[in-house]
């Protein structure tokens, strides 16, 4: 058995962390992604009382269903699955540049109603602090509404949250990043359930096809799709046999154009275009 020590300061972080846990009845908002993870099986191992909340939506996959319930059952925690419609809400679907504001506020309004009916003390989200270099406007949500992030407030990144799962042994230490399906789609372009079952196929079929984890299908304006593989995978893409494999299952799933992004993937890239166009995009509260 290998023993993994963490760094003085990361443990110091840790130790924090683990103090704030205590004794308190904790809601975790439970993507099955590594951050909630680590909160979960934290706040299972040190809280007086824990229960997940899993999004079940368009938004996301439905293998992580199968993952967060997986997560649930090994660490016998409590788990709830709340099925939301996030597209019958109007401005959500308008996409404005706001859009992750307006979806967050009204996930975590639902789940404040198991807080009150389960007598819980807190609810945790698991943005870190690498969050805050980005535009993340479902943050201001999260401070409107109460809403703990213990990563931010002991000033605990990605990595670090990668190396403490890593020490407690957790199976999703090296799962990589994701983001809900809407955040394919370019700000001001309406989001459909069209739009969205076609980026979900395409993503499962790559990750199938070619056995990769992580990437991005970006769907544009006039049936485009933009694909962002991470830059060590393109090479293995680009040869002629499998981009017309690709090019034909995209079309078949509805895309007219098909492009790969040379840049490769990287989180965020929809936020790009905020810089340099950012006045003729929608924001509403």
């Amino acid at each position: 058995m290998i023993i993994i020590k963490l760094s003085k300061k990361v443990q110091t972080k840790l130790d924090n962390l683990i103090s704030f846990l205590k004794d308190k009845k904790i809601i975790v908002a439970f993507s099955g992604g590594v951050d909630s993870s680590l909160l979960a099986f934290l706040s299972k191992k040190y809280s007086k009382k824990c229960l997940l909340i899993t999004e079940n939506s368009i938004l996301y996959p439905n293998e992580e269903i199968k993952t967060t319930k997986q997560f649930a059952q090994k660490y016998k925690i409590p788990h709830h699955i709340l099925k939301r419609e996030p597209l019958n809400d109007i401005v959500f679907k308008k996409n404005p540049i706001n859009r992750c504001y307006i979806c967050k506020k009204e996930l975590y309004q639902d789940i404040k109603k198991f807080m009150k009916s389960g007598n819980y003390d807190i609810i945790l989200d698991g943005s870190n602090l690498d969050d805050l270099s980005d535009y993340r406007p479902g943050i201001k949500a999260l401070e409107e509404l109460n809403i703990s992030s213990p990563y931010i407030k002991f000033n605990i990144n990605k990595q670090e949250i990668r190396e403490i799962s890593n020490y407690f042994d957790l199976d999703v230490r090296s799962k990589p990043s994701m983001a809900c399906f809407s955040s394919r789609i370019p700000y001001s372009l309406e989001i459909t359930e069209e739009k969205l079952i076609r980026i979900s196929e395409a993503e499962k079929f790559l990750k199938e096809k070619f056995h990769i984890n992580q990437l991005r299908v970006r769907h544009h304006e006039n049936k485009l799709a933009r694909i962002e593989f991470l830059p060590k995978d393109i090479p293995k893409i680009i040869m002629q046999k499998n981009m017309s494999i690709i090019t034909n299952k995209l079309k078949s799933l509805g895309f007219l154009y098909i492009t790969i992004d040379l840049e490769g993937f990287r989180s965020g890239s929809m936020n790009e275009i905020l810089s340099l166009n950012k006045k003729k995009l929608i924001i509403t509260y």
